[in-house]
């Protein structure tokens, strides 16, 4: 349920030291969430991860659209 979602992603938002990936997202709901990326309730940015040794690692970052009448409804900020 995209409720559930939401407040998901809030929570992940609000304890994380940094960004969250869409893979700590999709791991927290044990699912895809292919479906609210769509639907315009979480928006994703492509970006890479660079380590001490220079190696650079694509990784995707996932957040809540703040601007969703669903997100506005459930969260405060």
């Amino acid at each position: 349920m995209s409720a559930d979602l939401v407040r998901l992603v809030d929570d992940l938002e609000g304890s994380a030291a940094g960004y969250i990936t869409l893979d700590d997202v999709e791991r927290g709901a044990g699912r895809s969430v292919a479906d609210e990326i769509g639907q315009g309730l979480l928006l994703v940015d492509y970006r890479e991860r660079v380590d001490v040794s220079g190696k650079r690692t694509p990784v995707t970052l996932c957040r809540l659209n703040r601007q969703h009448p669903l997100v506005r409804e459930l969260t405060t900020w």
